[in-house]
C-alpha cells in the first residue's frame, strides 16, 4: 500500500522535473503516464524509477541532471576534506564516520516537503539512532551509494571501515536516476549494477550499508534475506511521522528494526 502523500510526491516531483528541464509543454503527456503507472501494482521504488525514465524519454536526455551532479560533486569534494581531518583526529572512529554519512544525505532533487540545507553545516547534525549498530567483520560489506556530492562523505566511511579491518565494496547504478551517482560521473565503484533501479536488490550476500531513501524503499520491497544498516534523512513528512522525528533528521537504523517500524 502506497501512502497517498507518496503519490502526491510522485506527481509533484516529476512535474517539477519537466519544469526545471524546460519541457513544461509535455506535462499533459507526463500526467497520463503517471496515471497509467499508478493503476498498476508497482511498488514505490518502481513507480519513481519508471516515471523518471519516462522523463528522460520526453526530454531526450539519458542523464538530464548531469550538470547538477557535477556541481554537487565539487561541493562534496570540498566538504570531505574537512571531514577527513575530523576522522583522522578521531582515529578513524566508525561511529563518527557513520554519523557523517547519515548527515550527508541532505541533498535531493525532488522530495515533497524537502528543505535544502547547506551540506557544510548539515554534516554536524546529530542523527537519531534506532537499535544497535553491528557491522560484522566476517562478511563483505557492500556500501550502496546514493546522491552525488554526498558520495565523497560515503567514500570516507568506506575508508574508515577498511582502516578498521573490514572488507568493503561500493555499489552504484549504471544508468542515471535523478541526482544519484551513476557511471556517467567521476566515481569509480567496485560494483556497477545494470539499469537504474536500486542496486541493493542485486546483492545476494554479505552485509549491506544502504544510503538514502530510495535504497531504503528498495529494501522494504525486497526479500529481506540480508542484514542491513540504513543511513538517511527523514526528508519528507511521511518518514518524519513514521520515525517520530523532526523533518530532515538524520537516521541510522538496522534492517531488523526498520522492518518493525514499517510493520513488515
Amino acid at each position: 500500500m502506497i501512502d497517498k502523500r507518496c503519490k502526491l510526491c510522485l506527481i509533484e516531483s516529476r512535474v517539477n522535473d519537466l519544469i526545471k528541464l524546460g519541457n513544461d509543454d509535455k506535462i499533459p503527456e507526463l500526467l497520463e503516464e503517471i496515471s497509467r503507472n499508478l493503476k498498476t501494482n508497482k511498488n514505490r521504488d518502481e513507480l519513481f524509477v519508471d516515471t523518471f525514465n519516462y522523463i528522460k524519454k520526453l526530454v531526450k536526455n539519458d542523464d538530464p541532471y548531469n550538470y547538477i551532479k557535477n556541481y554537487l560533486n565539487e561541493i562534496g569534494k570540498k566538504a570531505s576534506l574537512l571531514i577527513k581531518e575530523k576522522l583522522i583526529k578521531n582515529n578513524w572512529d566508525i561511529n563518527l564516520a557513520l554519523k557523517f554519512s547519515a548527515a550527508a544525505n541532505i541533498i535531493d532533487s525532488n522530495v515533497l516537503g524537502y528543505e535544502p540545507i547547506d551540506i557544510n553545516k548539515a554534516l554536524y547534525d546529530e542523527p537519531k539512532i534506532f537499535g544497535e549498530i553491528k557491522i560484522p567483520k566476517n562478511e563483505t560489506i557492500y556500501l550502496v551509494l546514493d546522491n552525488s556530492g554526498e558520495v565523497y562523505i560515503d567514500l570516507l566511511l568506506k575508508e574508515t571501515l577498511i582502516k578498521n579491518g573490514y572488507k568493503v565494496k561500493t555499489v552504484m547504478r549504471k544508468e542515471s536516476y535523478e541526482i544519484d551517482v551513476s557511471m556517467n560521473n567521476e566515481i569509480l565503484p567496485d560494483i556497477v549494477v545494470d539499469g537504474n533501479y536500486s542496486p541493493l536488490k542485486s546483492i545476494n550476500n554479505g552485509f549491506l550499508i544502504a544510503k538514502g531513501i530510495a535504497n531504503l524503499e528498495a529494501y522494504l520491497f525486497s526479500n529481506h534475506t540480508l542484514s542491513t544498516l540504513h543511513l538517511f534523512r527523514a526528508k519528507c513528512f511521511v518518514l518524519a511521522d513514521k520515525f517520530n522525528v523532526a523533518k530532515n533528521t538524520p537516521i541510522i537504523i538496522n534492517g531488523e528494526d526498520l522492518l518493525k517500524i514499517f510493520k513488515i
